[in-house]
């Protein structure tokens, strides 16, 4: 804890002598108060409108604080502002996520923020609320049993390690952000499951995760399917229109594989 709250009081220190940083801001396990040893930091950096950083500008500002042994751009998770990084003095994950003023209007969460020099930042914050995305249950449901299919003949053809793989989108994608909506929390894919769900809904999910074996995957892709329906129904008031039929032959063919 003593080595991140240093890290964060250095970008406090640099954000003051940067006339184009309107506030820093630390989400994420911070915010939460769940910090631990393998946390990393997740900063916000809010930047004048008008300016926006190019990768180059994101590394020199990371620069400042400590020896990176890498660092890069967010698009494989959709962000190109984000800069995800790993210093070597203290050995530290960190991600800035480099926003001009006005987009934080549209935010995830409300970050603690450790340095503010806008009175229009203050503004927002008070007049606009963060908001989680929940899932699109009617997306998920016009697509699930289809992604059942398709896990199930990968299987039959022997592609085990795309049948395993998929299953883990499914979880991350479907069932983890269901089952945290189920406990009242945020939608987070599977991150701490384990320590929210109770034992029967955690057997559930590990059941889901297959060895690598033809009969143990044909199981797991059919403890998915079961789970999903029993989440279908606990979260009920998220209104979709059932693919029946979609369903129904995609578990007759699951449930003929073998033969």
């Amino acid at each position: 804890m003593q080595k991140i709250n240093q890290f964060i009081d250095k970008v406090k220190e640099f954000a003051l002598k940067r006339e184009e940083v309107q506030g820093v801001g630390v989400g994420g396990s911070y915010l939460s108060k769940d910090l631990d040893e393998y946390s990393d930091i997740d900063f916000v950096i809010v930047l004048r409108d008008g300016i926006r950083y190019e990768r180059q500008q994101m590394v020199d500002f990371a620069s400042n604080f400590g020896q990176l042994l890498s660092a890069f751009t967010g698009e494989h998770v959709g962000e190109s502002r984000l800069l995800i990084c790993l210093y070597e003095a203290p050995f530290l994950h960190v991600d800035f996520k480099f926003v001009q003023l006005t987009e934080m209007k549209d935010r995830v969460e409300d970050p603690f923020f450790v340095y503010k020099n806008s009175a229009e930042l203050s503004q927002i914050l008070e007049t606009t609320k963060a908001k989680w995305p929940n899932p699109d249950f009617q997306w998920i449901e016009d697509r699930f049993w289809v992604w059942v299919h398709y896990a199930t003949a990968k299987l039959g053809r022997g592609e085990y390690f795309e049948a395993i793989d998929f299953l883990s989108f499914i979880r991350s994608i479907v069932l983890g952000p269901m089952l945290h909506l189920k406990n009242k929390s945020l939608p987070r894919g599977v991150r701490k499951l384990e320590f929210i769900l109770d034992a029967s809904d955690l057997e559930k999910l590990k059941s889901t995760v297959p060895k690598y074996d033809f009969i143990s995957i044909k199981e797991s892709i059919m403890n998915v399917a079961k789970l999903y329906r029993e989440l279908r129904e606990d979260l009920s008031e998220f209104k979709v229109r059932e693919f029946s039929k979609a369903e129904n032959f995609a578990i007759e063919y699951l449930s003929k594989i073998a033969n």
